[in-house]
């Protein structure tokens, strides 16, 4: 799937070709099935030939709509097939900065790359994150690492190391980052996610609403008033999402 979301995220300076697949992919759901499939006969580990592959397919797709789709995907793509994830990328980061810094204590690196694994895990939830490259989304999640989890000191060290490694290799420009830091830190808030639970069970009560059937009138009153009795005994506590209790009397 990462290799259709790259797919599709291409720049419009790309293939002509390329793009004009990206888009038809993006409005027609055959068409979209046919780069998915397409995606997964290229990943797979053992080689499959296009014939049997469109018998696996229940023979949607002739053979020769499969190769083209394939030649199609792997032109638009660079025959870039595997890239590195952003973690991956993280990680390499951090090995350039780690022989030039040793004040730095080994559970404070275990700390950092703990926090910069879960920020780039968190990232698949924002679609836009993953429009980025997999470089700027790893210097956003070892930016945002380390102002949550250093000092101010450290904090002035590694920022400092980052900056100079941006400058040396082609990475995307601050801005981008800068931008993509700001989305991924949104990501950690409590609102934002409490916000994304909200809008699944409002969804999830919109369809209960309309499949359910609606009790009748007394035994609406029946269960209120067992709920009520329940209550009423002893006061429930109760833990909400922030961690802090509380009491329902």
């Amino acid at each position: 799937m990462e290799m259709v979301d790259r797919f599709l995220s291409m720049p419009s300076s790309s293939a002509d070709d390329a793009v004009r697949v990206s888009d038809e992919a993006l409005r027609d759901q055959s068409k979209f099935q046919l780069l998915l499939y397409t995606s997964i006969k290229i990943n797979e580990k053992v080689a499959i030939s296009t014939d049997l592959f469109s018998e696996m397919c229940s023979q949607a797709y002739t053979v020769e709509e499969i190769e083209d789709m394939e030649r199609t995907l792997l032109s638009g793509l660079s025959w870039r097939c595997h890239v590195p994830t952003a973690h991956q990328v993280g990680l390499s980061i951090l090995s350039l900065i780690l022989p030039s810094v040793h004040e730095i204590p080994e559970a404070t690196w275990g700390i950092l790359m703990d926090e910069m694994k879960y920020l780039t895990e968190l990232a698949v939830r924002d679609y836009y994150l993953s429009t980025q490259r997999t470089s700027t989304v790893a210097l956003a999640a070892l930016f945002n690492s380390i102002s949550n989890t250093s000092t101010r000191e450290i904090q002035e060290l590694l920022g400092a190391f980052l900056r100079v490694t941006m400058e040396c290799f082609d990475f995307d420009h601050s801005n981008e980052i800068d931008a993509a830091r700001s989305r991924l830190q949104s990501l950690t808030q409590p609102e934002t996610l409490m916000q994304e639970d909200v809008d699944v069970d409002e969804r999830r009560s919109e369809v209960s609403v309309q499949t359910c059937r609606v009790p009748n009138s007394s035994s609406l009153k029946r269960d209120r008033d067992v709920h009520l009795n329940l209550f009423s005994r002893d006061a429930i506590p109760i833990r909400n999402r922030s961690g802090v209790s509380c009491e329902v009397q």
